[in-house]
């Protein structure tokens, strides 16, 4: 198995005008050019990717969908949704280069070209679900990336941690009956509470595979940590995922407008940490991150560069510990 790290990053994701008022702007792409971020590049691989057949869509998203966002971006409509989510006329291009990266990263991480990887990609995806796009989110991205994994490379079972700062509402309704995936969404508890509610835990056979742990704001650190810790070890108990998928929204950083957590840079990098130590026994350290949440520019990249420096710290510290045991 490869010991590399893999980043994706495409410049032409930074082309969709989202609005003068969303957040979600092509600045967000514009940061994260892995050859402006000190060191990323030498640390890891950068991998190119290119859009794939639309046929990736259909693995969660309707027909009638799919064909809505085509249309409406062709059209004169200004958004997909209620407001937050632009229309535009690459809209539907850039999504589907966007969900095309995860697919990518899960061929090379399950044939051993790369240990993990992180997809820095736009738009998001955690809040679209099956029939609908939401909140900056147009195609769920890691929704789709683990049913590829499952069909493409008969994964039996995938985790998907999302440590965004909002719950991963449409994940959780893609995948609500689903016992094959489960998704623990852990976030701050006034910020779609309906949606992240600790009740909402999956109904027939994906009953019990759905879990949403909501953080009050203000937790300390400590607690946040150990929290999540704890959580991701119980799960474990009763989950064995062949590959993991990282949600990886970064907005619960204490700079971003709509965070009340105390969370700097090193915190996402300890909770990388942790989903590999945690679920190394499981899935061998097979780990994609994909992007999602994280709207100031200024720490984004710091708050990426941490994550990722984490993940090529523990193949190495994995490297290491074989060479020691042999």
């Amino acid at each position: 198995m490869s010991k590399q790290v893999g980043y994706y990053w495409n410049s032409s994701l930074s082309q969709r005008e989202s609005g003068v008022l969303c957040p979600e702007k092509p600045v967000r792409n514009d940061v994260l050019n892995p050859e402006s971020i000190d060191g990323l590049s030498k640390a890891m691989v950068r991998r190119s990717f290119s859009s794939r057949g639309e046929s990736i869509l259909g693995l969660v998203h309707t027909a009638e969908h799919i064909e809505f966002v085509r249309s409406t971006c062709a059209g004169s409509k200004k958004n997909l949704d209620r407001g937050d989510t632009a229309a535009t006329k690459d809209t539907f291009e850039q999504a589907l280069l966007s969900a095309s990266a995860g697919c990518d990263a899960v061929d090379a991480v399950m044939k051993g070209e790369l240990s993990s990887a992180f997809c820095a990609v736009r738009p998001p995806g955690h809040h679209a679900n099956a029939i609908r796009s939401m909140a900056y989110c147009v195609f769920n991205n890691v929704a789709i990336a683990a049913r590829y994994a499952q069909q493409t490379h008969q994964v039996d079972r995938v985790l998907i941690v999302d440590w965004d700062n909002d719950p991963g509402n449409g994940t959780q309704e893609i995948f609500w009956q689903d016992e094959t995936v489960f998704l623990l969404s852990y976030h701050q508890s006034d910020l779609f509470p309906q949606a992240g509610a600790h009740t909402l835990i999956g109904d027939g056979p994906g009953r019990g595979f759905n879990r949403n742990v909501s953080m009050a704001p203000g937790t300390t650190v400590k607690v946040y940590l150990s929290t999540f810790e704890n959580i991701l070890s119980q799960v474990m108990r009763v989950f064995s995922p062949g590959l993991v998928i990282i949600s990886a929204g970064f907005d619960a950083h204490h700079t971003e407008r709509a965070s009340k957590q105390a969370l700097r840079e090193s915190d996402f990098a300890r909770m990388t940490e942790i989903v590999h130590e945690v679920t190394f026994p499981h899935c061998g350290g097979r780990i994609v991150s994909i992007l999602e949440g994280g709207y100031n520019t200024a720490t984004l990249p710091l708050c990426v560069k941490a994550h990722c420096h984490a993940l090529v710290s523990v193949v190495s510290v994995q490297k290491q510990d074989l060479a020691t045991s042999s």
